[in-house]
């Protein structure tokens, strides 16, 4: 009788034992997760975002065909040149207007992609510095004699060198063409000037056709130097410097310590008396490479939006995919109340300016410190702005 009752007793037993026991992944997120499981044994599995696919999409949707159309922008913009400065006439000098307010819009779409090939060759500043030093740009061309191969030279050159050439204050039409037409050095450096900036392109997209297979297999990690981190250092980068300061805060005086007065000498385009449009492309480019929207037919594919939102990064238990967007859209309403020139409405409108900033101001934390902490990103440049 004894023995029956250990037989049935032993097993019953080391069962209840076990069951309480039982060890495996007990996180409800993870692929292996053991709903059985009493202990968790740090055994947790969890699907990875493809980052790959992420890579693959913006690089062949968006950086790709962007280059591509600043590159025909430019070509169209150089040939507009040739030709105008073969015959300066007034139809033509607004050709060559036209066509360079359509390359500047283009590069807003690229300016952030500052990695890989534009980085080798200093693109960002070597093609949209801003002021332009005129004093110097006329120094040159009465002379006959410039060098572009300087980094110092970067404000005599590019769009914004451009910018003063075409668009001299205080000169009517006619006396911009006859100021062309009797000086053959304005003309070549006119000339030399987009000869450059076609050069540089063309070398950006010619080492894209062969970097973007080895840009878009790096997708095991995050680290630095890494794809991922390249393209969110880039544009978090390109949007604090170059965009919310250079573009509204330097001229605002923001980051004058001593008076804070407006500063309309600085903004972009001083001469052709029309800023916005280009702050506002900016603005709207970034907005969708961050989504990864497609850049000839907006077609909504796998951006870092999605990565965002696979993390589940919240802000204020909101999807930060989601903060970003609204932050994004903020800005462009604020943008959207100022009229240029915009080198006046920081004097007369000064108030609904300061509000614009504030707005791009907000951003910052958002995609420099919650967006890149959710995917375990570290900002490589160094900025004494603050957030």
């Amino acid at each position: 009788m004894i023995k029956s009752f250990l037989k049935i007793f032993l097993p019953t037993t080391l069962l209840l034992f076990s069951g309480c026991s039982k060890k495996g992944c007990k996180d409800p997120n993870a692929i292996n997760y053991d709903s059985s499981a009493k202990k968790d044994n740090n055994s947790c599995l969890y699907e990875e975002f493809d980052k790959e696919v992420l890579l693959s999409n913006i690089t062949n949707n968006y950086i790709i065909p962007s280059y591509n159309q600043y590159n025909l922008n430019l070509k169209s913009l150089d040939s507009s040149i040739k030709e105008f400065t073969q015959q300066p006439t007034v139809s033509g000098l607004s050709k060559v207007r036209n066509s360079w307010h359509n390359a500047l819009l283009s590069w807003q779409d690229i300016s952030f992609i500052d990695f890989g090939p534009s980085t080798l060759i200093i693109l960002k500043t070597q093609t949209n510095t801003f002021p332009a030093d005129t004093f110097n740009i006329d120094k040159n061309i009465t002379s006959g004699s410039w060098d572009f191969n300087t980094i110092s030279s970067n404000d005599l050159k590019g769009f914004q060198a451009l910018d003063y050439l075409l668009n001299k204050r205080g000169l009517t039409e006619i006396e911009r063409i006859t100021y062309y037409t009797n000086s053959q050095n304005a003309r070549d450096y006119m000339n030399a000037i987009s000869d450059e900036l076609v050069t540089n392109i063309a070398y950006v997209v010619r080492e894209w056709s062969t970097y973007k297979n080895d840009f878009i297999s790096d997708f095991t990690t995050n680290a630095n130097g890494s794809s991922v981190s390249e393209m969110i250092n880039s544009m978090c980068l390109d949007y604090e410097f170059f965009v919310r300061r250079g573009k509204l805060g330097l001229p605002l005086g923001i980051f004058d310590l001593f008076s804070n007065d407006p500063l309309p000498e600085l903004v972009e385009c001083l001469h052709y008396g029309q800023s916005l449009p280009f702050i506002k492309r900016s603005v709207e480019s970034l907005q969708k490479y961050i989504n990864g929207i497609h850049y000839s037919s907006n077609e909504n594919g796998i951006g870092f939006d999605d990565y965002m939102n696979f993390v589940n990064a919240t802000s204020n238990n909101e999807n930060l995919s989601s903060v970003v967007n609204s932050k994004f859209d903020l800005i462009l309403t604020n943008l959207n109340t100022l009229n240029d020139p915009l080198s006046s409405e920081l004097v007369t409108n000064n108030s609904q300016v300061n509000l614009a900033y504030d707005a791009m101001q907000n951003l910052v934390p958002y995609i420099k410190v919650d967006m890149t902490s959710a995917l375990g990103v570290l900002i490589t440049y160094a900025d004494n702005d603050g957030d």
